[in-house]
């Protein structure tokens, strides 16, 4: 309801602020508005709830149950004949009759037998089960932990998603504004080369090589348009807005430097990584499961009581009345193995859980090291490139007035506008590739977003409820 509510506001939102020529977005709304909408999110959230419900039912089965069973038939046949007879003459409980001589005589009557009514009540309650539902609800409490931290993984996976669409979008534009600039000084100095060639100041093959470099900056600016399209139509599909949508990001690239060291980010994820909380939590289901599959070797004690009544209407007890209470026990003695193999299987399973475990390890470590390693490197390509746009910028300018003077040649001012656009090209994507790689870091790291991990196992492994231990770890 919370979660339909929330997108019923993002919704009239997007109504009021799209009334404008365009829907300023910003990155921490963006990832709002997906949290509150995806279908992964909520698939993850319906799954949590089913664990939920599993682990009731197990709990429910150390209860005490009820049962009643209930029968109404018409019957005839000539078995009930005499008893019909009996009924008919003497009733239920029967009469005194005198012989010829004047002696008394009981004559036992008969309950009616035109109609059969049955009603049994039993109750029932497991004493002993062999670890079978002790080990059962265990397994549904670590399937519980596991969706909760399942629920967690998707909540980064979606932020992540909506991060990388949004950067994309930044990068997009980025490319635009050069490719556009590129276009007006091309355009500018086509311009004052066709002034020159109609003064005869300069030969046709100068004003024929611009034109081609014009209509090479076009082409790349026409690419750069059709990817900035893709990216805003992804955007828009992770956040759920119409296509026709406008948008203006808010946000804008910036390079802030990170200083936590690789170690560091390694000990964080092995912490904090949820997806390998949640593996760790199913090599506990699994172990459970060993337990349940134990329990077929050994017996079972049920404590059982019971009524039952039979008459001609229904909820009477003239012709039976009857009841028993006491213990049961059943005992598979011999069960040609069939405990054995099923125990077998689960241990295997164990052991297949636990080699996945490491092999999250494995890839939790990779993640971080190759996300942080390309962080780094892409940081580095920042600050040579911001210097060579700098550098780049000046040399054009430089070329263009010698130009103009006649100290040089076109062919000086083309190379030189060439290396620019590359420049700021290689800058906007080494800081694209920069902020990119720091949210991949974050997400292999597992930073929290709705939850945090440590937090959450700790309340468990203390005994606190799935519930509790959400409300304890929650992120604020």
């Amino acid at each position: 309801m919370l979660k339909k509510f929330l997108a019923a506001i993002i919704f009239f939102n997007f109504l009021w602020t799209s009334s404008a020529n365009a829907m300023d977005l910003s990155l921490s709304e963006s990832i709002e508005r997906a949290l509150a909408t995806d279908e992964n999110i909520s698939a993850a959230e319906f799954g949590r709830e089913s664990a939920k419900w599993n682990l009731s039912a197990a709990r429910r089965q150390f209860g005490l149950t009820f049962g009643w069973s209930s029968q109404a038939y018409k019957i005839g046949g000539r078995s009930y004949r005499s008893y019909r007879e009996a009924h008919k003459h003497y009733g239920n409980k029967g009469a005194i009759v005198y012989d010829e001589y004047g002696y008394p005589s009981f004559m036992s009557g008969s309950t009616a037998y035109n109609n059969t009514f049955s009603n049994s009540f039993s109750f029932s309650i497991p004493i002993y089960t062999g670890g079978q539902l002790e080990g059962n609800k265990k397994n549904r409490r670590y399937a519980l932990n596991s969706a909760d931290l399942t629920l967690e993984n998707t909540r980064q996976e979606v932020k992540y998603q909506v991060i990388e669409a949004y950067y994309r979008v930044l990068q997009q534009e980025n490319l635009v504004d050069v490719n556009e600039s590129a276009v007006r000084m091309a355009a500018e100095q086509l311009n004052l080369l066709q002034v020159q060639y109609e003064e005869g100041a300069t030969a046709y093959s100068e004003v024929l090589q611009m034109k081609v470099q014009l209509a090479n900056y076009e082409q790349s600016l026409t690419t750069s348009r059709s990817g900035l399209a893709v990216a805003k139509s992804t955007l828009l599909s992770l956040i759920e807005l119409p296509e026709e949508t406008s948008l203006k990001l808010t946000d804008t690239f910036s390079y802030k430097p990170y200083e936590i060291s690789l170690a560091e980010c390694l000990n964080y994820a092995f912490e904090n990584r949820s997806d390998l909380a949640a593996a760790k939590y199913n090599v506990n289901q699994a172990e459970a499961s060993v337990e349940t599959a134990k329990s077929g070797n050994r017996p079972m004690i049920t404590g059982n009581a019971s009524r039952n009544i039979e008459a001609n209407g229904a909820f009477q007890s003239e012709r039976s009345e009857t009841w028993q209470a006491g213990i049961a026990l059943s005992w598979n003695i011999f069960d040609n193995k069939v405990t054995s193999a099923n125990v077998h299987a689960a241990k295997s399973e164990v052991e297949r859980l636990k080699a996945q475990v490491e092999a999250i390890n494995k890839s939790v470590a990779l993640e971080v090291r190759s996300a942080y390693t390309q962080m780094r490197a892409a940081e580095e390509n920042v600050k040579s490139t911001e210097i060579a746009v700098r550098q780049a910028d000046e040399s054009y300018e430089i070329a263009v007035v010698r130009y103009v003077e006649g100290v040089d040649i076109l062919l000086s001012v083309t190379d030189a506008q060439e290396k620019l656009t590359q420049a700021r090209t290689n800058y906007f994507t080494a800081l694209y590739q920069y902020n990119l790689y720091k949210a991949q870091l974050q997400k292999a790291m597992g930073i929290p977003v709705g939850i945090d991990v440590p937090k959450y196992i700790s309340a468990e492994r203390e005994g606190k409820s799935s519930d509790k231990a959400l409300k304890i770890s929650a992120i604020e």
